[in-house]
């Protein structure tokens, strides 16, 4: 049998079930790139090979296209894994409890801190009764 090593050729035919957008992906960018199809086409392949071969057949993930009409600066945001990890955050709570409004982790003590932040104090309190809400004088 032979032996496959990196610069060897390697050809093989697409399965008959090869979705549409995979074959019109490929057609393109061979139509784009010409004889440096191949260049581009094979990290892909051998990315894909390396998660089958370890064992990551990423049945944990899915892929969802992003929008268009991104900027780089949009793209490159995404593309970060704190945005990652949000989408992720937001993707369960959506799956797990669909009907429940969004819990954004906030403690017992945050908001009970953000409470008390706007909370004047009773001599505060009473001063603004006094100069600001009583209203009887002004008749």
């Amino acid at each position: 049998m032979e032996q496959f090593e990196p610069g060897k050729t390697i050809s093989f035919r697409l399965p008959s079930d090869t979705p549409l957008h995979v074959s019109e992906y490929l057609i393109s960018r061979k139509k784009e790139l010409g004889r440096k199809f191949s260049s581009e086409i094979a990290p892909i392949f051998v990315k894909a090979v390396s998660q089958k071969a370890l064992g990551n057949t990423d049945s944990d993930q899915i892929t969802i296209s992003l929008p268009e009409g991104l900027t780089a600066e949009q793209k490159e945001w995404m593309n970060h894994p704190n945005t990652r990890a949000l989408i992720g955050q937001l993707l369960y709570q959506v799956v797990t409890k669909p009907t429940k409004a969004f819990e954004f982790n906030q403690t017992l003590e945050n908001k009970q801190e953000e409470k008390s932040a706007f909370k004047a104090n009773a001599a505060i309190q009473k001063f603004a009764q006094k100069t600001f809400l009583d209203f009887d004088d002004d008749d």
